[in-house]
């Protein structure tokens, strides 16, 4: 799993001041291995900017019941990612891990790599989003324009072999309610 650098929402021939107004989306990734010739790219698309605990609980919620509903029997979760500590290797974070079973009904472990980016199929998965995006954008077309975060997961959803998914702030919220994260 991992963050993706916030996508710029661009326009082809937009004026100097949209480039410092630019609207982003972030980009959650994941690289799911099942078994040895089962893989599943996965990208959580978002208007919630922050790559923060309560977004990563909120994608393993998803990224849990899209593979449960692929692969009923897998029984145990192991996350890979890096070990940035803003999102993934903190105390928040780790207590998270203590509350999976309870949380999505199957014990999990976290496995940290070295902290950098552009190392892992991960990054592979984002940088193919943000690229194909931008191309598209940069065909000069005005119906082309990917003005927002939806609107990126829905490009990305049509043209792409990656499983997409949409995650608006308000979901995140809700799910830090429903698991009263800020409270653990």
């Amino acid at each position: 799993m991992d963050f993706s650098e916030n996508h710029n929402l661009l326009i082809q021939h937009q004026v100097m001041q949209a480039y410092w107004t630019a609207a982003q989306a972030a980009i959650f990734t994941a690289d799911v291995t099942v078994s040895k010739d089962k893989h599943h790219s996965i990208a959580i698309i978002s208007d919630y900017l922050s790559h923060d605990v309560q977004f990563v609980h909120a994608a393993q919620g998803v990224i849990v019941d899209y593979l449960r509903g692929l692969h009923p029997s897998v029984k145990h979760f192991n996350y890979v990612s890096d070990g940035a500590g803003q999102h993934f290797k903190n105390n928040k974070s780790l207590l998270n891990l203590t509350y999976h079973q309870s949380d999505f009904g199957s014990p999990a472990s976290w496995t940290f790599s070295s902290t950098a980016h552009g190392k892992g199929p991960m990054d592979g998965i984002g940088a193919t989003i943000k690229y194909q995006a931008t191309r598209k954008v940069l065909s000069g077309k005005d119906e082309d324009a990917i003005l927002t975060p939806e609107q990126l997961y829905k490009f990305a959803q049509q043209h792409l072999k990656i499983k997409v998914f949409y995650m608006d702030k308000t979901k995140i919220q809700q799910n830090t309610d429903c698991y009263k994260l800020l409270n653990r």
